[in-house]
């Protein structure tokens, strides 16, 4: 059937957050125009470009900076919000999972709060470009039972675990022999799930896994999370631009099946840029909710994974998968007038403090007004 040529054209979901956030905190209005201030400024693409470069061409000093940091992130953000603090009371040894664990920073501050605890992760073999593991305290990568064990894997290839069996996969596929049926950890269950993966420049990977990297990436880690965590326990998110259609729906669905939720920003690393953390506390694992949001989560994968979807969809693009498998201008209607008051609150912080340093940045000095 053609289009209605007389209907109203439809808003995209990101457009729609965005005009409630600009109508609803003067701080956010504030950072856009820092943004568009930077965007416009040369020197600040130098600095950022200098930044990545640095990162993917990390001597051994650089690398041990990057894990002390992100040990610092850990405990500050324990600071803030507890959620690294594994509260006692039951009868079994505390567990974290740490998903893209490496260089370990983060486990490292996990530990520091709960010494005794086991400590699971999975991490990118540094033979395709992944961190280096730099934790100091012992782990193992072949005993099972050691307090510490990682399994070096791709997460964003076990197959198995995203609800499509191997053999299923066919062999025309660019990363048919890649695949993994594993699913690492299945039986067990953890107090504290860390997913704080991000897809890396130096990752070794195929030219058609570029445009939906980031979905897969971030699928791959919540699946595999909250079908392990333990129920009442607590999930730790690393997510970007709180102003994207993307994290707000993550925010309203993990809403469904968690008793609190509350967004984290470090006031002294990464300030400029636009990720944050999702704190989700006492998440219901297996109610209904957490039960569908992992049927739409691998669903969401099997799409930017094969271009297939669950109704047979075939070659969408980015804006039509998102679309797709979000809902659209409706969705997005809704989810703002259930969430859009808490959504103000719990990102306002994470604004103030990227806007704050895009104000004092050297290279916004030379910015075009």
């Amino acid at each position: 059937m053609p289009p209605d040529a007389n209907a109203a054209p439809r808003v995209r979901p990101k457009s729609l957050v965005q005009e409630y956030l600009l109508e609803q905190l003067p701080v956010y209005r504030e950072l856009r125009e820092l943004r568009e201030q930077g965007w416009q400024n040369k020197t600040g693409d130098i600095y950022f470009e200098n930044r990545r470069q640095r990162a993917d061409n990390a001597n051994a000093i650089v690398k041990i900076g990057f894990f002390k940091l992100m040990r610092r992130i850990g405990l500050e953000l324990d600071a803030m919000t507890a959620a690294l603090t594994i509260q006692g009371g039951g009868n079994s040894r505390p567990a974290i999972l740490d998903l893209c664990m490496a260089p370990g920073g983060f486990s490292s501050a996990a530990l520091y709060r709960n010494p005794s605890a086991l400590l699971r992760g999975i991490s990118l073999p540094p033979s395709l470009g992944g961190h280096e593991m730099l934790l100091k305290k012992p782990w193992s990568e072949t005993d099972p039972d050691a307090q510490i064990f990682v399994s070096f894997c791709d997460i964003t290839l076990l197959a198995d675990e995203m609800g499509t069996p191997v053999p299923s996969i066919p062999a025309s596929h660019p990363d048919a022999a890649s695949f993994s049926s594993d699913r690492p950890f299945l039986e067990q269950k953890f107090d504290l799930v860390v997913c704080d993966g991000q897809v890396l420049h130096t990752h070794e990977r195929l030219e058609y896994r570029e445009n939906f990297e980031a979905s897969r990436l971030l699928t791959s880690q919540l699946v595999l999370a909250l079908q392990r965590i333990r129920s009442g326990g607590t999930m730790v998110i690393l997510l970007h631009k709180a102003d994207a259609w993307a994290s707000v729906l993550l925010m309203y669905t993990f809403a469904t099946f968690s008793d609190h939720l509350r967004l984290f920003k470090p006031q002294n690393a990464h300030r400029m840029r636009s990720s944050f953390y999702l704190v989700a506390t006492g998440v219901r694992q297996g109610c209904e909710a957490a039960v569908e949001a992992v049927r739409q989560w691998k669903a969401k994968w099997r799409m930017a994974t094969f271009g297939v979807g669950d109704g047979g969809e075939e070659g969408l693009g980015e804006g039509e998968l998102e679309v797709l498998e979000s809902g659209g201008e409706e969705k997005a209607k809704a989810v703002l007038q259930e969430i859009g008051p808490a959504l103000v609150r719990m990102a306002e912080p994470v604004f103030a403090i990227q806007a704050e340093a895009l104000r004092n940045a050297s290279w916004m000095k030379s910015a075009p007004v």
